[in-house]
């Protein structure tokens, strides 16, 4: 019995590890990082410039949400602190409605 759990508890993580991995699309995610490192390059950098990076990556609207989700781990490696972060993730969200 307790190997049928174990079998079940492995199959389950293994599943959700494959499907995090298949959802991350590359652009979104290279765009992601491009934000972070401009965040970082310029902790000030307006929601126009940071509209453009998803421009430049072809992120539309619908999906700018998702990318900016990945942003915040960005924000994190690059050394931000969290109230920082938080502060730069209300601009990325501005710039969300500037994406066409």
């Amino acid at each position: 019995m307790e190997v049928l759990i174990i079998v079940i508890f492995v199959v389950v993580v293994l599943f959700l590890i494959y499907r995090s991995k298949k959802n991350i699309h590359p652009a979104e995610q290279a765009c992601a990082k491009e934000i972070g490192s401009l965040l970082k390059s310029d902790p000030g950098a307006d929601t126009r410039t940071i509209a453009d990076v998803f421009f430049r990556h072809q992120i539309d609207q619908s999906r700018c949400s998702r990318v900016g989700a990945m942003v915040m781990p960005q924000l994190r490696k690059n050394g931000f602190k969290p109230e920082d972060a938080r502060v730069a993730m209300t601009r990325v969200k501005k710039a969300y409605s500037l994406v066409p």
